[in-house]
């Protein structure tokens, strides 16, 4: 069996949940795996921290928390320093926003840093950071496949795939190596 626990982390605002169920149903409906999705996020109205946990497998899911991320992408300082105040050191790979999140202190995990936010903003919607963070997430991990997770963008966001595929690609050329911290 594999099963993969991966973690996002972040602010309201920055479609980490809806990032978490792009993920999700990317795995279950394009792929054919099993997922499980769970969010939390802080009591504050706005800009509160907010986390999607999802469990990707090959066979069906018989326990769908996340204990310890084997991916843990990161969006924020906060979320950061949330994981790690949490235990939630991630097992294999660490995808950050390089212009939001400082990771100096990070040792002995595999990092991939880039400035989504700042991408999305170049891009005309800051919002599109979290699609910029999956072209990333996928070109790194392999878990899910890069069209795989641009059917459910454009089935989601149907008036702007145009944008949203570039914002995905940007993601995978700077986790190819165009500007990704490793």
């Amino acid at each position: 069996m594999v099963r993969w626990d991966i973690s996002l982390f972040g602010f309201g605002g920055q479609g980490i949940i809806r990032g978490g169920q792009i993920l999700g149903e990317a795995a279950v409906l394009e792929e054919g795996k099993d997922a499980a999705l769970s969010i939390a996020y802080g009591p504050e109205q706005v800009g509160g921290w907010s986390r999607a946990d999802v469990v990707i497998s090959d066979e069906q899911i018989d326990f769908p928390l996340v204990v310890k991320p084997d991916v843990l992408i990161v969006m924020s300082q906060e979320g950061l320093d949330r994981s790690w105040k949490e235990g939630r050191i991630p097992r294999k790979q660490l995808i950050y926003d390089s212009g939001l999140v400082d990771v100096s202190t990070v040792k002995g995990i595999k990092m991939v840093g880039l400035p989504a936010t700042k991408i999305a903003e170049q891009l005309g919607r800051r919002i599109i950071a979290n699609i910029v963070v999956l072209g990333a997430f996928s070109e790194v991990t392999g878990i899910v496949k890069h069209e795989s997770l641009l059917k459910v963008i454009r089935r989601r966001f149907p008036k702007a795939i145009e944008l949203n595929e570039k914002a995905f690609m940007e993601g995978v050329r700077h986790a190819r190596g165009g500007g990704a911290v490793v």
